[in-house]
């Protein structure tokens, strides 16, 4: 199967993560917005893949492209053929209209244009047309309005962006965020159904994490008040949102050993900073695979994708 994966992010923030990101997933350095694969990967778990289109036909002249559609004899009792728009190649408004008109009429059952179960789509993309079923990626916000949060806390785009870093298309590694905060990275992991849990050693926060974790309908207990240098458990993977001087009064020398520590319970850690630590994790023996910033205005926020050198 051939899938268009369709990319969304904003420029300059997003774009050095968004691309790090699509490496992580599909393995291939970033070329485009519009990118073909025969991957199926969990795209919903990405804040920057908008769309995907499930290519069922494609063909240089619209009138072959419907003998193809025919012939795939398509049902559905509820659905409607839009066209994608995109920025490569325009296709006007009384053109497009006209072909998805003809499609529909290939396919059986009943179009609905308000509430459609199924909706296929139609585009044009350098000289080649492309018919397929799209799906929206829509729902990633959905634990955005927790009962507690904290104006530093990670955004979920940041948490989200975190987690893939880490895991890829990963669904079987044992995850912890060991200074989860208020839970938002242990939510996030939770809605991608990972196996995630989260401590944290302030009683407060770690108590306001587990209400936030509950009020969503997963076990509260998931979140702990612990000490990471308590923990002795063995993950697959470590996230870490290093607290900083503007919120936490502690020092690069803490920083740095609490993302030590994440590494030594993990065999992979994902470190968030908010300063660029290249050559003291050089000094520390850890290995970066990814390293890539999300900005907000002058705030930069660094991920580090860490593993411990062989020595």
């Amino acid at each position: 199967m051939n899938y268009l994966y369709i990319l969304n992010y904003f420029e300059p923030d997003e774009e050095n993560i968004c691309q790090e990101e699509f490496q992580v997933f599909f393995q291939q350095p970033f070329t485009s917005r519009y990118y073909f694969s025969q991957l199926d990967i969990p795209f919903t778990r990405s804040v920057f893949i908008k769309d995907r289109l499930t290519i069922l036909a494609s063909s240089t002249s619209i009138s072959l492209l419907l003998k193809e559609v025919e012939k795939l004899k398509l049902y559905s009792d509820c659905f409607k053929v839009i066209y994608y728009k995109n920025a490569l190649t325009h296709l006007d408004y009384r053109t497009s209209l006209s072909y998805c008109s003809k499609l529909s009429e290939v396919i059986g059952g009943d179009t609905d244009l308000v509430h459609p179960k199924d909706i296929f789509a139609l585009t044009y993309i350098e000289g080649v047309y492309y018919f397929g079923q799209l799906e929206k990626n829509r729902e990633w916000h959905h634990y955005e309005h927790k009962p507690y949060s904290y104006s530093h806390s990670l955004s979920i785009k940041a948490a989200r962006c975190a987690i893939n870093l880490g895991n890829g298309i990963h669904n079987d590694l044992k995850i912890i965020d060991p200074c989860c905060g208020v839970g938002t990275v242990v939510l996030e992991g939770l809605a991608m159904g990972l196996d995630i849990r989260g401590s944290d050693i302030n009683r407060d926060v770690s108590y306001k994490g587990r209400l936030n974790v509950e009020y969503f309908g997963y076990d509260p207990l998931l979140i702990t008040k612990r000490d990471i240098h308590d923990i002795t458990e063995h993950y697959d993977l470590s996230i870490i949102d290093v607290p900083y001087g503007v919120y936490s009064h502690i020092s690069k020398e803490q920083q740095l050993d609490l993302i030590n520590e994440a590494c030594h319970i993990a065999s992979k850690c994902v470190a968030i900073t908010h300063v660029e630590y290249d050559e003291e994790f050089k000094a520390m023996q850890l290995h970066y695979h990814h390293k890539c910033y999300l900005r907000k205005g002058n705030f930069y926020r660094y991920f580090y994708v860490l593993e411990r050198k062989n020595v």
